[in-house]
């Protein structure tokens, strides 16, 4: 049974538009154009190309039969000779009851297999829904990487187009075995080394050298203890006392010329005269002058050195020794404040000539800062590389990207194949098991193609259509078998083919017949089928209503009420057709449809109640108020209300429209009278005027009509107003 059919994107179906039934009978009802014809021609053929926008739910297993203008054309008027229909002789009790009772195990083996498939499309959705899940989790990455500072975008270059390909990629990466060691946030530390602004080479950092400090201090004058003059009048006194370096500093204390005696600087008694300073003076001889000139020199030179060692500002210069820049100050800091305090030793020891100096070794802290310097410069060097092979740094750091993503995501993935592999177990016993029906089916089949082969022949089909020919008093022509399991239609003694020269409407009774007696057999002996869904589309096309009540009787009494027959559809644009199909001893068993333009010009299905519309006067007035709630199109309106117009005055007051609308303002409503004042609503003239009418003013000269003849009452009645 089809539960639903969606039309779309096809003649006047512009957008998508569903019919949903769950019953056996399904009567549509829709005025010339509404687009029967395209549903029935895709039911026919649903396969074309021209119809890829449009779907069916249901009936797979069913064959449809239609029986539509397309039918007739493919039957009588291409061919001369009508297929054979094969049918089952009655007279042969066993072959049927094997083929019934064959039909019947289908029936219940299909339903099995229906379960069974519902409970695949179950498991299908639970996969769905599991694939859905984890591939959101995984999209993350994309948001993440692919927003904001971008910097690792590229290692998704090729597979953020779609979740799925992102999901695909995650799921083919192996996982490491143990944790990576970088994070997302040094890998875009790196890339940003190699990228931008930051992108350039570094210069290696300078080393500490102090090269001949180690000259300087090894230099014998600082272990020697510095004395005066040994000749002078003094120096046993200095000597006794160890005093010289006391008595050259207040050596210095003298004045430059003296004259009788002078405040001793070290008795600060009036106790120094020119000789006595004199001999001091001469204790400090040249060779004590040269000697702290030479301390001078040496301090000088070891100062040199040291003011040589660069700031620190000259190592702070980059990313990398920034990093380690308390490091650096530290060691920096230690290694000058030795330096200094060797040459304060000095200093000390030019004050204080016969003094001796030991130094502070420096060796361990120029080691510790050079060190540190050659620990950032192999960062630097690094780094530099990188430069120079910025697209193979680039790869590498895009593998450590996908491990990290691969580690941190790997909940998601594990959980989906977990879930995954589970669903796909049942799946596979579901499958086998709807295998085994399906055999268990064609085992059926090949009983019911047996059974078939042993009777099937078309004489039945043939005194069928006859029969029904002769019941509906259509005398003259009838059906006989023609070679190699053919029909023909002919006249009394003749035997060509007389199709053509029938008239309308005896095509239209024979065709029909011929597809009653299509649907209750078979185009081929050997052609198995299970169940049928009828496809009829207006059959009563230029019949009388005797026939149009024939034909109505023949649908209810060979489809509605037979069980051979999954599901019928009927699709009609005669009222009185419909209402004959609508009265039935089950009710309950059918739906009904409308097929409607809406103002947009666009065909679509709407379901239906059966007083909802009682006849065809009902009908157009169904028309007007379609258009108001924007169901109906412009083009069908001027005619919809003729048509009231030529009922209301022609049927209900016998009086000519004509008079009825003399009264009417020519001038205002002159389009309105001309429309309505033809003598047929077929005429092809009114169609070419439909583009010029205002439909506004139609509409109040329509209702002005029902005013000025004192029937407003009506008017308000039919339009639902009171």
């Amino acid at each position: 049974m089809i539960n639903s059919i969606k039309i779309n994107n096809i003649a006047s179906y512009k957008s998508a538009t569903s019919l949903k039934t769950e019953k056996k009978i399904n009567l549509l009802y829709g005025l010339n154009g509404t687009g029967k014809t395209t549903l029935s021609n895709f039911l026919q053929d649903k396969d074309k190309v021209e119809f890829k926008d449009c779907s069916i739910i249901g009936g797979e297993s069913s064959k449809i039969l239609v029986y539509n203008q397309k039918f007739i054309n493919d039957n009588f008027y291409v061919k001369d000779n009508l297929k054979g229909i094969f049918t089952i002789s009655e007279s042969n009790g066993a072959a049927e009851e094997n083929i019934k009772n064959a039909k019947t195990e289908i029936e219940e083996i299909d339903n099995q297999k229906r379960i069974k498939e519902d409970k695949l499309k179950k498991i299908d959705g639970s996969i769905e829904k599991k694939l859905l899940t984890a591939t959101n989790e995984i999209w993350k990455i994309k948001t993440i990487f692919s927003g904001g500072d971008r910097i690792l975008d590229y290692c998704l270059e090729g597979i953020k187009s779609s979740k799925s390909l992102l999901f695909k990629h995650i799921k083919s990466l192996e996982k490491s075995s143990i944790k990576p060691a970088k994070t997302v946030d040094e890998l875009k530390k790196e890339i940003s080394q190699i990228e931008g602004d930051k992108a350039i080479e570094i210069p290696i950092l300078p080393k500490v050298e102090l090269s001949g400090l180690s000259e300087i201090e090894i230099d014998t004058i600082f272990n020697e203890v510095i004395v005066g003059n040994k000749d002078s009048t003094v120096s046993n006194l200095i000597d006794k006392f160890e005093n010289s370096d006391w008595v050259k500093l207040g050596v210095t204390y003298l004045p430059t010329e003296i004259a009788g005696t002078e405040i001793c600087p070290f008795c600060q008694q009036k106790t120094i005269n020119m000789d006595l300073a004199n001999e001091l003076k001469n204790y400090f001889d040249k060779t004590y002058e040269d000697k702290l000139s030479r301390l001078r020199q040496l301090k000088d030179m070891y100062l040199n050195i040291k003011n040589n060692i660069p700031n620190m500002d000259t190592f702070l210069t980059n990313e990398f020794s920034k990093a380690k820049k308390i490091e650096l100050e530290n060691s920096h800091t230690k290694l000058i404040n030795i330096l200094n305090k060797n040459i304060n030793a000095i200093d000390s020891k030019i004050k204080l000539p016969s003094s001796t100096i030991n130094f502070k070794d420096y060796t361990q802290e120029i080691s510790n800062f050079n060190e540190l310097i050659e620990s950032i410069n192999h960062l630097i060097i690094g780094h530099n590389e990188k430069i120079k092979n910025k697209q193979a740094v680039k790869d590498i750091i895009k593998k450590e990207f996908w491990e990290i993503m691969r580690w941190e995501y790997d909940s998601y993935i594990l959980s989906y194949e977990k879930d995954l592999k589970d669903l796909e177990k049942d799946k596979s016993r579901l499958k086998e098991s709807i295998k085994k029906l399906l055999d268990d089916i064609k085992a059926q089949n090949d009983i019911i193609k047996k059974n078939q082969g042993k009777t099937a022949h078309i004489e039945e089909a043939i005194r069928a259509i006859n029969y029904q020919l002769i019941l509906l008093g259509l005398h003259g022509f009838e059906i006989k078998q023609h070679e190699n399991n053919f029909y023909r239609i002919i006249r009394e003694n003749e035997d060509e083919s007389q199709f053509k020269s029938l008239s309308e409407g005896e095509k239209m009774i024979i065709s029909f017949l011929y597809f009653i007696e299509l649907c209750k057999g078979k185009e081929d002996k050997d052609e198995t089928i299970l169940s049928k869904i009828i496809v009829i589309d207006d059959p009563i096309s230029s019949l009388s209503h005797n026939y149009i009540f024939n034909i109505a009787q023949l649908i209810k009494s060979y489809f509605f009420d037979n069980s051979d027959y999954s599901q019928v559809f009927v699709l009609t644009h005669s009222m009185y057709f419909f209402h004959e199909l609508c009265k039935l001893k089950k009710p309950k068993t059918r739906k009904l449809f409308r097929i409607i333009k809406k103002s947009d010009k666009s065909s679509s299905f709407l379901e239906m109640k059966e007083d909802e519309i009682l006849n065809d006067y009902q009908a157009y007035w169904k028309i007007i108020k379609d258009y108001e709630n924007g169901n109906a199109p412009d083009n069908i309106m001027a005619n919809a209300m003729r048509n009231i117009l030529e009922h209301f005055f022609a049927f209900v007051y016998n009086e000519k429209m004509k008079e009825a609308i003399k009264t009417i303002d020519s001038n205002k409503y002159g389009a309105f009278l001309r429309y309505v004042d033809r003598e047929s609503h077929s005429d092809q003239t009114n169609i070419s005027d439909i583009k010029e009418i205002d439909i506004r003013l139609f509409k109040n000269a329509f209702k002005k009509v029902f005013e000025d003849t004192k029937n407003i009452k009506h008017y308000n009645k039919m339009m639902d107003l009171e």
